[in-house]
């Protein structure tokens, strides 16, 4: 639980003998410091005097005591603790400009905007990807109007990305962003009139169920990984070893695995929940539990840093979400590059990335006959229907299986 006070900060004196008048936060190991004003040790003795009743005193007195119920309210409406997000909203810094728009208007790139500045608990990975998707449907025409997106639109949107080689999986991507974005201005803050006909499902445009086959390590590559002994250099080494962690520790992402410390170990496990359903999954988050055998110990004693709280040692306690997002892509570029060095020393099928860490991990439980439900434990799905689109997606070497048959 955070606890906010006003302190006169004496760390660091200023000119004529000032100090910065503060609130203090505090939330376990973090601190922050937001200076509100200046003043000598004089001053702030005179001013926060119990029994000085002078008006200016006390008028002080009280905007500070809202100051710290303003805070307060901030750090409660906080999930994780974020410096940026609470410097941001305090002294009014974030979207300063978009917040005078009192009235917004029904161009679809405002309507974007505007979802933003009303949804600033998203990720910022969510953020970019939202930022994108509106850049897809303004960029031939940055005016265009919410009332011009039809199902006949998104159909011909549809048609012509495709023929420049853009995957459905990424034009249904930004169709769901377009989509929650319509939702919201419909049924939550209701800017958009209700004569507006609905572009999407039953008589519009249908945002299709799409897995895409994908190929994935035979076992015998898998084994190669592991067994990989010479390196052309240290950094592929470090980039197998993280890969293998990933594969072993339940195919988690690397996400996880770079924001997982020391202390979420409980006895001969690991337990913490999936960065990814922090925003999205608020009912049934279900825990990710690693076991720690002797395989993933050794491979923690190669790669953990024990000077630093965090398993891998790349964050620093107090990280920003903006400081996550970039330790988070510059890591998997780094890593994901000696991993293709692997690959192509191996001659492996499939270019090794991180993200091939956790398709092997469930391709390798199902080659063993591991049911689907405990698969879906253990990957942390929201339920067995996801988990079976996920291995059919996986399964491109059944198709090849299966056409053996022919003579």
């Amino acid at each position: 639980m955070a606890t906010c006070s006003l302190i006169l900060d004496k760390r660091v004196k200023l000119k004529n003998d000032e100090y910065n008048l503060t609130v203090r936060i505090i939330d376990g190991k973090n601190q922050l410091y937001l200076n509100i004003s200046r003043m000598t040790e004089k001053q702030f003795s005179y001013i926060f005097d119990k029994k000085n009743m002078e008006e200016k005193s006390l008028e002080f007195r009280h905007k500070c005591q809202e100051n710290i119920k303003k805070v307060e309210k901030i750090v409660s409406e906080m999930g994780s603790f974020d410096r940026k997000y609470i410097k941001d909203r305090f002294f009014n810094k974030s979207n300063k400009i978009e917040k005078e728009i009192l009235v917004v208007s029904l161009k679809l790139i405002d309507l974007f905007k505007q979802y933003k500045i009303e949804n600033d608990h998203l990720s910022i990975r969510t953020k970019v990807h939202m930022k994108e998707s509106r850049n897809v449907f303004t960029r031939d025409n940055p005016k265009i109007n919410i009332l011009e997106i039809t199902p006949d639109f998104l159909k011909k949107n549809e048609r012509r990305r495709l023929q420049k080689g853009i995957s459905i999986s990424s034009i249904n991507s930004n169709f769901r962003d377009l989509r929650t974005v319509i939702n919201y201005f419909m049924k939550k803050n209701k800017i958009i009139p209700s004569s507006y006909s609905y572009p999407f499902g039953k008589g519009g445009y249908s945002i299709c169920e799409y897995f895409p086959k994908k190929q994935v390590l035979s076992n015998e590559e898998i084994l190669k990984i592991i067994n990989l002994k010479e390196f052309e250099n240290p950094e592929q080494e470090s980039a197998r070893d993280i890969w293998e962690l990933l594969y072993r520790c339940n195919g988690i992402n690397f996400a996880d695995l770079l924001r997982l410390r020391w202390d979420q170990r409980k006895g001969n496990c690991y337990i913490f929940f999936r960065k990814k359903t922090e925003n999205t999954r608020k009912k049934l988050r279900q825990e990710i539990v690693v076991p720690v055998n002797e395989k993933v110990e050794n491979i923690i004693n190669k790669v953990g840093d024990s000077q630093s709280p965090f398993l891998l040692g790349f964050l620093k306690e107090g990280y920003t979400d903006e400081n996550f997002d970039y330790m988070n892509r510059k890591m998997r570029k780094t890593i994901n590059k000696s991993l293709k060095e692997i690959s192509e020393h191996l001659d492996l099928s499939i270019t090794l990335q991180l993200k091939t860490a956790r398709d092997s991990y469930a391709t390798v439980l199902k080659r063993s006959g591991v049911s689907i439900d405990k698969i879906s434990e253990m990957l942390s799905h929201s339920n067995t229907t996801v988990t079976k689109h996920y291995l059919d997606s996986l399964d491109m070497e059944t198709a090849f299986d299966i056409n053996e048959n022919l003579i």
